[in-house]
């Protein structure tokens, strides 16, 4: 063990200095007890002294360094995919039994010259033990063993995947293994032997719909083996057919798709299914069909735009609202005294009530007369100050304290991420078509916040032309600038998105009731498998509007036919909170969850989720050879399958996989941290005291 030094700023030469004056304070302080032998004056001097200076050692933080050379094994990380496509029996492949005959044969944890760490491979990547092998997991997710492997590949020397190739999750992993510094060896399991077969591979829709909307649902049939044959495809909710069509296979392998029109009537999850009648010769039937849901929501946003004046911003403006499928709009183009060109729409109420301009009169509108109590979002067009209502005044958070129009450009007066309106591509604005407002404007209520300033001739300014406000469960937007059309039609495509989502946002932002809910339950999904468990994802504020750590929360779940059980939820902490279910039965579940602090009711939550039988390991069943072998040569590696595999120790052992390495360990060593060395200091002064106890010093 070699010394190193001290960990200290003082110089060497201070040190001796400072070692010096111990001894000579230790020789100070007896060198006036001459009645003491001469030996034993100088023992307590020394004993002293060397404590002094063992103390000022310890306080310097010494330390030493050794090093040393071992022999260790060589890592190897095997993955092992637990998806329930690998326990499908098909053609040669044996399901689970000859899974297991292969970890047999290969006698991973035998293997002397290796240490093994095991995972497993479903949705994500796990710690796992080849004795727990189920084929159960319900996706599978063969880039994340890569980005494991691309994690740990400084203390492994080598990977091997065992699995189908058959990807239900996530992306393609072949470009990952390319960035590999150790090589991966893949063994392929499963068949790869061509059935007859027809499957519902896939089914594209949206997640929610709306009432009194056609919904569409697109689903991807796969087949093979079944050239020239016609079959059925079906949407079903609770048992009724609701729409059916015929699909004629032109090849022998083939995706069609098929797409239906569905009429959403009523609000809520609702199941259905999608259903391709099985053919006689069929593989099997177990992935002729596939459960779907669509959360059903009341309505469109019902949007009433009311223009009073003519500008190409009302079009520009219209456009962009009827872009989006969500909302509904309703509109009013303004002739003078009380008349339209449209007629009055037959709706008493509305999401969101948007004016573009103000009319030169002060008469009242009777569709404006709930303005109170409809969110709302004022658009100007002049200069003008133009109706001076209660109305607009309600309306107008932006007083403009100039008459005088200029053009100008926007200045953002929040960072990107501190409002969502403010989501929007990126732009250099003093390149972007110049907008027109007045030149000086102040916030009207000390509750609004102002999103953009503006800019002119250059100079940023602190006058506010984009401001809103939320006040309870109502908002209110204020623009200020007008022109928005010329953005809109440049030639500049990043300007052209700029415009149409800054504007997509106002709208969209204002419409939407605040969400000022105490405690949100959140399934991790809308649909789990039969083989999974539920899981539901809860926060919990208190009234104060802070996250709430000492809360329970209690959630019964009912099923589709009235069995109900009560569960409470883990607090996570920080106001979070998480549930996880057994294993449930195929059915709609629905969940009541009730947050209670002490004797206080918080708040409730109702929602559902489905369980469905169906899962997507079956849609495809047949060994991706193709993507194990790019795995495995794209990091270096071997592509084997499971009934040739007698070859493939000797493969790691001549790519050096299996040899022992030496490896360097190297150890300092820090008195300071050692006992030893504070019971010797103890003993010397203990020494001292003792000594000058037997020659009766004080």
């Amino acid at each position: 063990m070699d010394f190193q030094g001290f960990q200290n700023i003082l110089p060497p030469a201070i040190i001796v200095v400072v070692i010096i004056a111990f001894f000579l304070l230790s020789w100070l302080s007896y060198r006036k007890f001459e009645s003491i032998p001469f030996i034993g004056r100088w023992v307590l001097i020394s004993l002293r002294g060397i404590a002094l200076t063992l103390i000022l050692f310890l306080l310097l933080n010494p330390y030493f360094y050794s090093s040393s050379e071992v022999e260790v094994k060589s890592k190897i990380a095997v993955f092992l995919d637990n998806s329930e496509s690998t326990g499908i029996a098909k053609g040669d492949y044996n399901g689970l039994n000859s899974y297991n005959e292969l970890l047999a044969r290969l006698d991973l944890s035998s293997i002397e010259q290796a240490d093994i760490e095991f995972y497993s491979i479903g949705e994500t990547v796990k710690e796992f033990s080849p004795d727990s092998l189920s084929a159960k997991e319900v996706q599978t997710n063969l880039s994340a063993p890569i980005n494991s492997i691309l994690e740990m590949e400084e203390q492994v020397q080598a990977a091997i995947i065992i699995s189908d190739g058959i990807i239900t999750y996530g992306r393609n992993p072949t470009i990952n293994a390319f960035n590999s510094t150790i090589p991966i060896y893949s063994i392929a399991i499963g068949d790869t032997s061509d059935v007859r077969d027809i499957s519902v591979s896939n089914v594209l829709t949206n997640a929610t719909g709306y009432t009194n909307t056609n919904h569409i649902v697109e689903a991807e049939i796969t087949q093979s083996g079944f050239q020239g044959n016609m079959i059925t495809v079906a949407v079903v909710a609770d048992d009724e057919t609701i729409d059916e069509q015929q699909v004629t296979f032109e090849t022998d392998d083939q995706v069609k798709n098929v797409e239906f029109e569905l009429l959403l009537e009523e609000a809520g999850l609702k199941q259905f299914e999608i259903i391709a009648y099985p053919l006689p010769e069929e593989w099997t039937d177990s992935n002729n069909s596939r459960l779907f849901t669509v959360d059903v929501l009341e309505n469109k946003v019902k949007i009433l735009h009311v223009a009073f004046q003519i500008h190409p911003d009302i079009k520009a403006l219209r456009s962009v609202i009827q872009k989006d499928e969500n909302n509904e709009l309703y509109t009013l183009t303004w002739l003078g005294g009380n008349r339209f060109v449209e007629e009055l729409p037959d709706e008493d109420t509305f999401d969101l009530i948007v004016v573009h301009g103000r009319p030169n009169t002060s008469e009242s509108f009777e569709f404006l007369s709930s303005i109170e109590t409809t969110p709302t979002l004022l658009f100007e067009l002049s200069g003008q100050s133009g109706s001076q209502s209660d109305e607009f005044d309600q309306m107008q958070l932006i007083g403009a304290s100039s008459g005088q129009v200029s053009n100008v450009t926007l200045v953002s007066s929040l960072n990107r991420n501190e409002h969502p309106i403010l989501d929007v591509p990126e732009i250099i604005y003093a390149d972007a078509p110049p907008l027109l407002s007045p030149l000086r404007s102040v916030l009207q209520d000390v509750q609004s916040r102002a999103l953009y300033s503006l800019n002119y001739n250059g100079v940023d300014t602190e006058f506010p032309v984009i401001s809103v406000l939320e006040r309870g469960n109502i908002r209110r937007s204020h623009v200020l600038p007008w022109g928005w059309y010329r953005m809109l039609q440049s030639t500049n495509e990043s300007q052209r998105e700029f415009a149409a989502i800054l504007l997509g946002n106002l709208v969209s932002w204002t419409s939407n009731d605040p969400d000022d809910r105490k405690l949100r339950i959140t399934p991790a999904k809308q649909v789990f498998s039969t083989a999974e468990a539920p899981v539901l994802n809860g926060s919990l504020l208190n009234e104060r509007g802070e996250p709430e750590s000492s809360g329970i929360i209690e959630v019964r779940i009912e099923n589709d036919v009235g069995t109900d059980r009560t569960f409470n939820m883990d607090n996570q902490g920080s106001g979070n909170y998480r549930l996880n279910l057994p294993r449930l039965s195929e059915g709609l579940y629905k969940y009541t969850a009730t947050a209670r602090k002490g004797d206080r009711e918080l708040e409730t939550q109702n929602g559902e989720f489905l369980v469905s039988n169906s899962s997507s390991e079956l849609a495809n069943t047949t060994r991706n050879d193709d993507l194990m072998r790019s795995v495995a040569e794209n990091s270096g590696g071997q592509f084997f399958t499971y009934n040739n595999v007698s070859g493939f120790w000797d493969s790691l052992r001549e790519a050096n996989v299996l040899q022992t390495r030496t490896e360097t360990i190297e150890n300092y060593s820090f008195p300071v941290r050692s006992l030893y060395w504070f019971i010797l200091v103890i003993l010397l002064l203990g020494s001292e005291w003792m000594l000058r106890k037997y020659y009766s010093l004080p």
